[in-house]
């Protein structure tokens, strides 16, 4: 074998696996944007049983409330009492309460205390702490 067809065989194969590298680096990355994207709705991060959000979009870009789920929401019942806890189904940290309606005002029991939230507003619920939703049926995102 000649030097020159050794040495254009290796340089052949460096080629190949440099493109496949850039054909998988690339893949992922399409799949990541295109997922930023198309989502409808915040990410949420969870990490050691706290829920932590990042983006509080909560309405359109023409004002309007946007009140489509996302795949952890949580439906909070009219008069359905939960406990925040790592082990249950809402989990102590920061929410993004929104309305289930057409009610931009709605009220919910938060330990003790009963207030009126809009939609949108943030509340954090610590551990053990109870949450019922008093006047109507609400999301917690």
């Amino acid at each position: 074998m000649d030097i020159y067809l050794i040495l254009t065989i290796l340089l052949g194969c460096v080629c190949l696996f440099m493109l496949v590298l850039l054909v998988a680096i690339n893949k992922k990355y399409s799949k990541m944007l295109n997922a930023m994207r198309n989502r409808e709705v915040d990410n949420i991060n969870q990490k050691n049983g706290v829920r932590y959000t990042i983006d509080q979009t909560v309405v359109d870009e023409n004002g309007e409330m946007n009140v489509s789920l996302s795949q952890k929401d949580i439906i909070l019942k009219q008069n359905e009492t939960q406990i925040a806890g790592i082990k249950n189904k809402i989990k102590p940290g920061k929410y993004t309460v929104l309305s289930s309606g057409d009610d931009e005002k709605f009220n919910i029991r938060l330990g003790d205390l009963v207030k009126e939230y809009r939609h949108g507003q943030s509340i954090i619920i610590a551990e053990g702490e109870e949450i019922t939703a008093i006047s109507s049926t609400v999301i917690l995102r």
